[in-house]
């Protein structure tokens, strides 16, 4: 189970309570992350350590380094992941199933979003 308290003070802002630090949400990105912000973050992350676990599994690689660019509009998103050198050569059906399978925050959204995965 996860869980969280937000706390609303003012218009349009809000401030969590949860695992971890407080995160301060608002409603435009002018001001800072909002809950949709949020949810490029979660995809994002949970992609990342998804391809961490596939490597780790697959080639005894403890550490890392990916960079996943997550963007969202018009119920898309798109997702740019950087692979290093020494594992590019991966297959992209194989990792993009494995993401399918084991990415809690993908298997949540809703089935009329759609998504892109690009490997750099």
């Amino acid at each position: 189970m996860y869980q969280t308290k937000i706390s609303g003070d003012t218009y349009f802002h809000a401030q969590s309570e949860g695992y971890g630090k407080s995160i301060e949400l608002f409603w435009e990105t002018k001001d800072g992350d909002t809950p949709m912000s949020l949810m490029t973050i979660a995809l994002g992350s949970c992609v990342t350590m998804c391809l961490q676990s596939y490597f780790k599994k697959k080639k005894g690689l403890d550490t890392l380094d990916i960079i996943v660019e997550t963007t969202y509009e018009d119920r898309h998103f798109d997702l740019k992941i950087d692979l290093p050198d020494l594992v590019k050569d991966t297959n992209q059906d194989e990792l993009t199933n494995f993401i399918n399978n084991y990415c809690r925050v993908k298997k949540v959204l809703a089935d009329d979003i759609t998504f892109s995965l690009k490997y750099l």
